[in-house]
């Protein structure tokens, strides 16, 4: 990771070093001359900029847009948009860089920025690398506590993404009918909110929408992926037939069934990826997740003939192994899956398209729930949940793993005692 650049962008407190103006502006500039800005205002690259619904969204949007224009770029804002719905856009009107202003399944005060280059994929970490040292060369970030306040002349046209995103989603699944279902959506306040509703009425769902009120500092509380409970309750209080549940820039989603009980993306892997085979959909019959997911997953998948192929946590290692395996389905346990996006939406210049959008993982599941008859109960069950145990052990120091003998010989020895019936993870 680079000084601001994390696994997934820039993170932090709205507010503080390093989201305060003076850091965004010089980001926002960075990114347009990186994009390939430089000269008269307006006349460079096309950069698209979205946000969730956190009250420090605008403001933040608003300075990197600054910095955009300063470089010459030429920039629209989305408005709210899921931060899969970025990318989307981006192919479709052939965007030179994208930016979400979103923390994603953090709460209110945290917020963060996205960054995505041609194509709609994420940078490369050279990329990032070369972006931090403009940054740097600007000024870099001083930690004046000054909250990002958009209070400049407006440097971008706005336009309404949402209804592009619903649009977009809702013709991709034309032939889905969905009447036959009572669902219950949580919009977790977020930015799920204007989208996720009407493409489900518009495909036949029998609705009921629930955390659908965004206020700026309700994002992610109390609802959503991250408190499942909410969703069970209104499912079990409507009498639906399942819930579906986003996190605050609707990229992941996971569901309960009738009974309130959790539909995890192991489940939904373990649905999906044998789904693909039998449609001839799977290239190299293998699903690809992380070390996280739980092993009841992988015997499901291998009694299908298929492989599961583990990378390290994180969206962006399953990415990778999905690019380069070529595989075209993968995901983690927290709902975040990832799809070989067939065909490839238009102007893609060369790049290959994914997609992991919440709302997209949901109308998948349910397309094969409706076209075989099966409930999400039958789902859940599927799945036998091999005992898991997460630990978190505080450590003076953290050396490599494998230059400790005595960790080391005591992995071996579980291993050899348990065989395939243990998975032990260390990291």
């Amino acid at each position: 990771m680079g000084a601001w650049f994390g696994t997934d962008g820039i993170r932090g407190r709205a507010g503080q070093a390093p989201l305060v103006p003076a850091f965004l502006r010089r980001l926002g500039r960075a990114l347009g001359e990186q994009a390939g800005a430089g000269g008269a205002p307006g006349a460079g690259p096309l950069v698209l900029v979205a946000r969730d619904t956190r009250e420090s969204g605008p403001g933040i949007s608003a300075d990197l847009e600054h910095g955009l224009a300063a470089a010459g770029a030429r920039v629209l804002d989305l408005g709210v948009v899921p931060t899969p719905g970025l990318p989307l856009a981006m192919r479709d009107r052939g965007a030179a860089l994208g930016i979400v202003v979103s923390a994603s399944h953090n709460p209110w005060e945290d917020n963060g920025v996205k960054v995505f280059g041609p194509g709609g994929t994420k940078l490369l970490d050279e990329v990032e690398a070369a972006v931090e040292r403009r940054v740097a060369a600007l000024g870099g970030v001083e930690p004046d506590g000054e909250a990002a306040t958009g209070a400049h002349a407006r440097d971008a046209e706005a336009i309404d993404g949402a209804a592009d995103y619903v649009a977009d989603m809702t013709k991709r699944f034309t032939g889905l009918d969905l009447s036959g279902l009572a669902l219950v959506a949580d919009c977790a306040h977020g930015a799920a909110t204007a989208t996720a509703p009407p493409v489900l009425r518009a495909l036949g769902a029998r609705l009921t929408v629930t955390a659908d009120a965004p206020d700026g500092r309700n994002i992610n509380a109390g609802c959503g992926s991250t408190h499942l409970g909410h969703v069970a309750e209104v499912v079990q209080a409507a009498g639906a037939d399942l819930g579906l549940a986003f996190d605050g820039d609707a990229d992941r989603v996971l569901m309960v069934d009738a009974a309130g009980r959790e539909c995890t993306g192991d489940h939904m892997l373990a649905l999906l990826g044998p789904a693909l085979d039998q449609a001839g959909a799977l290239s190299g019959r293998t699903v690809v997740a992380t070390v996280m997911s739980n092993l009841g997953l992988e015997r499901v998948l291998a009694g299908a003939g298929l492989t599961l192929l583990r990378t390290p946590v994180g969206d962006r290692h399953v990415l990778a192994a999905m690019r380069e395996g070529g595989f075209a389905l993968g995901g983690e346990a927290s709902g975040h899956l990832l799809f070989h996006e067939t065909p490839p939406g238009p102007r893609l210049g060369g790049h290959t398209a994914f997609l992991g959008d919440g709302l997209y993982t949901a109308l998948r599941v349910l397309e094969v729930l409706t076209a075989t008859g099966r409930d999400l109960a039958a789902v859940i069950d599927a799945v036998p949940a091999v005992p898991q145990v997460l630990l978190n052990v505080k450590v003076a120091a953290r050396p490599p793993l494998d230059s400790l003998p005595a960790v080391t010989a005591a992995v071996a020895e579980a291993e050899a005692r348990h065989g395939r019936d243990v998975r032990i993870v260390l990291r």
